[in-house]
């Protein structure tokens, strides 16, 4: 007989871009470790952008604990977002921005079951 395991916590830093287009954030990357020992130290060689809150990328670094709650956040630049990621930054950001619905009518697109469970929703939608 199979015994359940017990989940690991994973602590987590993820990228986002705060899509000022689209009116929403959109989720690039990120990574996750086992020890908060390791978490902490991977959130302190993450440097913040030169310019801050006025860096232009609108990129920012979320810091997550074993619960997923937001802890800590980081405006960080479009360099520090590609060295982590491994990937160019307009690529990651398509990708995201295709994957995340900023509008009512695109989560319902996505997910029809949702209309049938909220009707209310859906006739909003609509409109």
């Amino acid at each position: 007989m199979a015994t359940a395991q017990k989940k690991k916590p994973i602590w987590c830093i993820a990228i986002t871009f705060a899509d000022e287009d689209n009116n929403g954030f959109v989720t690039l990357g990120g990574a996750g470790w086992e020890t908060q020992a390791e978490w902490e130290q991977q959130w302190q060689d993450i440097f913040v952008a030169p310019m801050g809150d006025a860096d232009p990328a609108n990129l920012i670094a979320d810091k997550l604990d074993d619960a997923g709650d937001l802890i800590d956040e980081k405006r960080v630049n479009a360099e520090t977002v590609e060295r982590l990621l491994g990937r160019p930054l307009a690529e990651l950001i398509a990708e995201g921005q295709a994957k995340t619905p900023f509008t009512m009518r695109q989560v319902l697109e996505r997910h029809p079951e949702l209309a049938v469970e909220f009707p209310g929703l859906a006739a909003s939608a609509q409109s």
